[in-house]
């Protein structure tokens, strides 16, 4: 596997507005609905076989969140494109929730998003799904480090195979980000905030050359794959 290198994309800090809007409930055809993939992996983590709202093809892109919001692109469309609006606070150093520094905020301490801010652990809730539970939720930045770091990631047609011990696999797109859907990238949020810098949580993103943690502004619209443990 390509050498694992740290980023920091600097520009995204007042570039990429999570506008949030009320979720409709979809028609039983809408839902979202992912298989449960064990890659064999030490901890036990399942992996679902598609990103947060694809309903065809796994290897579809699937919607884009900004971090702490339940509200995907698709309801909020061209929305995850600047601090306006945020969920949380309107700029980065104006955060209401998720804070560990008084200099970004209103410090409160949290490093992890709670339930009701993670769009898989809510997703039963907000879409009255009875199959999908709140064991489900948004990689840590641990789970997701053990999928790199035991897992085999192969690049095929625009993503990632990503093949466990157990040789069970599932598929990663480069989806790119809301906006730009389209540049050979892959940016995948976990549910861990970078606590020496707030307004930034930990990203996952590759293309077919690298695959590196980023520290992403939080507003920024990024794919999303659920995980749960097998307990």
């Amino acid at each position: 596997m390509k050498q694992l290198r740290y980023i920091i994309l600097m520009f995204t800090l007042c570039t990429l507005t999570a506008v949030q809007a009320q979720n409709s409930i979809p028609s039983s055809s809408q839902r979202y609905v992912p298989q449960a993939i064990d890659l064999g992996l030490p901890s036990g983590t399942l992996w679902a076989d598609r990103n947060m709202a694809v309903n065809d093809k796994a290897s579809d892109f699937g919607d884009y969140y900004s971090w702490g919001s339940t509200v995907s692109s698709q309801d909020a469309p061209l929305s995850q494109s600047s601090w306006r609006g945020y969920k949380y606070g309107n700029g980065p150093k104006a955060l209401t929730k998720y804070c560990t520094d008084s200099t970004f905020g209103k410090k409160d301490g949290k490093v992890k998003l709670e339930p009701d801010d993670d769009a898989a652990s809510s997703y039963a809730q907000t879409h009255k799904v009875p199959f999908w539970d709140a064991k489900w939720h948004i990689p840590t930045a641990d789970e997701f480090a053990e999928l790199i770091e035991k897992c085999k990631w192969t690049w095929t047609s625009g993503g990632y195979q990503v093949t466990g011990p157990n040789g069970k696999s599932i598929f990663l797109p480069a989806a790119g980000m809301e906006g730009r859907p389209l540049l050979g990238m892959g940016n995948y949020w976990t549910s861990t905030l970078c606590d020496d810098f707030p307004c930034y949580a930990y990203a996952v993103i590759f293309d077919d050359e690298f695959i590196a943690w980023n520290n992403a502004s939080r507003f920024s619209g990024y794919s999303i794959r659920p995980v749960r443990s097998k307990k």
